[in-house]
């Protein structure tokens, strides 16, 4: 998942995948050649832990900021990739990331939200599943767990939802698409909430 990192909230959100989500590793890479890999240090490739990363992101103001503090040239501006370290790790878009673990697979997000703020959008989820993803029995109950991380410091909520049941791993997925497009939904309206109020109109 390479992306050009143009705002300190793509910092603190990766801050937030790395640290909290087991096995996860993360590559900086600048323009200049420079690299730092960013996991557990039981992983020979990683050269800084992944709290020590975080620490570094809560002192830095910006990108630039950041790269100085890693030995990156000033004028770079690092591309940060998301992969694993003895997980199986996949990106399936727009922020929701497919993690595999020993016992069960998960699915794994971040938001600006609080975890009470989070906890609501996912009680009031209606996710509609796809007919392919209901099992021929016609039951369409799905057992889930989600589990919410909040980062005060970072200001990110880390969300992860698992199924209970094997069996209910495809409907898993289609509910965690629809949270990630529920939580971003709930982020722009708290984003724009009073860009439509209009001021009164001065009377002479």
């Amino acid at each position: 998942m390479p992306s050009t990192v143009p705002m300190t909230g793509t910092l603190q959100i990766a801050a937030a995948l790395v640290f909290h989500l087991p096995g996860a590793r993360l590559e900086l890479a600048g323009s200049s050649g420079h690299r730092c890999s960013i996991g557990p240090m039981t992983d020979p490739r990683c050269t800084l832990h992944p709290a020590e990363f975080r620490q570094l992101v809560l002192a830095a103001d910006d990108c630039s900021m950041l790269a100085s503090m890693l030995g990156f040239a000033v004028s770079d501006e690092p591309t940060l990739t998301l992969t694993s370290s003895g997980i199986d790790m996949d990106h399936l878009g727009g922020g929701l990331y497919r993690v595999a673990g020993c016992e069960t697979t998960s699915y794994a997000f971040t938001t600006s939200l609080s975890a009470g703020q989070v906890d609501n959008v996912l009680a009031s989820l209606n996710a509609p599943l796809a007919p392919d993803m209901v099992e021929a029995r016609g039951d369409e109950d799905v057992a889930l767990c989600a589990n919410l991380v909040r980062d005060d410091g970072l200001g990110v909520t880390l969300v992860a939802i698992s199924p209970l049941r094997r069996e209910d791993l495809l409907r898993c997925e289609a509910v965690a698409r629809a949270s990630v497009s529920a939580c971003l939904v709930a982020e722009m309206e708290l984003l724009t909430q009073g860009f439509d109020e209009t001021p009164s109109e001065t009377r002479s």
